[in-house]
């Protein structure tokens, strides 16, 4: 039995072009041009979704939403508002009176389909099943000035099935926010009129999202921003000159982390939840990146044995994150990123490779520490270069 979408929309194009889109995937569709027409259609008939612009004729469609989240009958009915990227008033309005999302015009019809699949649980045409369900999507939010980096990030991350929420300034994404928690943020550092840092310190302080991951978006390198991001937690950093892709990557990257960090911090009864309905900040695990963190005396270069010749692969990489004195936060991505450079599999590492990589280690390690400092630390993973390469020499028995 074909699912039942009700179209609420006073332009004629949007409503044929919905009634095509979502005809060709197999959903049966009832069009309506104001309120009045809606609340007919409603007291008539049954829908499995309702897509309701917000600026209709006669009304606001909130005014219908709270109508049918009132009323027992349709109070569960999903509701996926539409109205343009700009509105952001409009957007809070729908989503803190019960819509189940919003879509912005223009609007991308794949992504139309798609969420209608998910809210109203059907499935594919070609019975494939869905990777992640409705209740296990990642929403990522895109901060950005420039509309055409925003349309790009944006189609990008949908094809990995997110949800994404796009703001062009830090005033509409921090409003955003407040109305509904996200998985990842990615923003730009150098947006004008916004300081990066200080925005992600207040976006720390929101209920639920302590923990979020953030992606920082950079033109180039600048040393001073990328310290002061990583003083408030900025989980990674892309350019927004690489290809598109990479920043795609780093997203799957950063969700997969916290994915991990929720199934090992899952106890056996329920997480509770805050007030705001969003779970309760998760604590970053030894997982990628997210190193636990090494109090200063542990991180000391005495504190991180070499480890011996049988150990497993990726152990003399984990004692070289331990020994890199980089906050935990990006300890291992860059450690990863200089051995990559070096043309060293990071995870195979051995004293010769290590010792290989050691120019491009000092190179990044030079960004973020000071120059004494990197210079200390690279001594450290020198003797741990020797210590390791000592032993492998000896079991060869040269």
């Amino acid at each position: 039995m074909k699912a039942r979408v009700l179209i609420v929309d006073d332009s004629a194009t949007v409503r044929a072009d919905m009634r095509g889109v979502l005809s060709a995937a197999g959903f049966g569709t009832t069009l309506c041009e104001s309120l009045a027409a809606a609340r007919k259609a409603l007291s008539e008939g049954e829908f499995d979704l309702l897509i309701l612009d917000m600026v209709l004729p006669d009304g606001e469609g909130v005014e219908l939403l709270e109508e049918l989240r009132r009323a027992p009958r349709t109070s569960h009915l999903p509701v996926l508002m539409l109205s343009t990227k700009a509105a952001v008033m409009q957007r809070l309005k729908g989503l803190s009176h019960g819509a189940n999302d919003y879509v912005g015009k223009p609007y991308d019809p794949a992504y139309v389909v798609r969420r209608a699949h998910e809210l109203t649980q059907v499935p594919e045409q070609d019975g494939t099943p869905r990777l992640v369900s409705a209740g296990r999507r990642r929403r990522v939010m895109v901060v950005d000035g420039r509309i055409d980096f925003r349309h790009r990030a944006s189609d990008a991350l949908r094809k990995d099935g997110h949800d994404v929420i796009i703001a062009e300034s830090g005033d509409d994404a921090m409003r955003l926010l407040e109305a509904q928690p996200v998985d990842c943020i990615l923003l730009d550092l150098e947006m004008p009129g916004l300081d990066g840092p200080e925005w992600v310190r207040s976006v720390r302080t929101l209920p639920g999202t302590a923990q979020v991951a953030v992606v920082g978006l950079t033109a180039g390198f600048d040393a001073k921003l990328i310290s002061e991001a990583l003083a408030v937690k900025v989980d990674a950093f892309c350019s927004k000159t690489e290809d598109i892709e990479v920043l795609r990557a780093q997203v799957r990257t950063e969700l997969r982390r916290r994915a991990e960090s929720e199934q090992q911090a899952a106890p056996s009864a329920p997480m509770p939840r805050n007030p705001s309905g969003s779970f309760p900040p998760i604590p970053r695990t030894p997982s990628g990146a997210h190193h636990a963190v090494i109090p200063a005396s542990a991180s000391a270069p005495s504190s991180a044995p070499a480890p011996s010749a049988g150990a497993m692969p990726g152990a003399l990489f984990d004692a070289l994150v331990a020994r890199c004195g980089l906050s935990p936060v990006i300890a291992a991505s860059t450690m990863t990123r200089a051995c990559r450079k070096a043309g060293v599999d990071p995870q195979l590492l051995t004293a010769t490779s290590l010792t290989r990589a050691l120019p491009t280690i000092r190179d990044m390690l030079h960004i973020f520490l000071d120059a004494q400092e990197a210079e200390r630390r690279i001594q450290s993973i020198q003797a741990l270069a020797k210590g390791d390469g000592g032993t492998q020499a000896r079991s060869r028995g040269s």
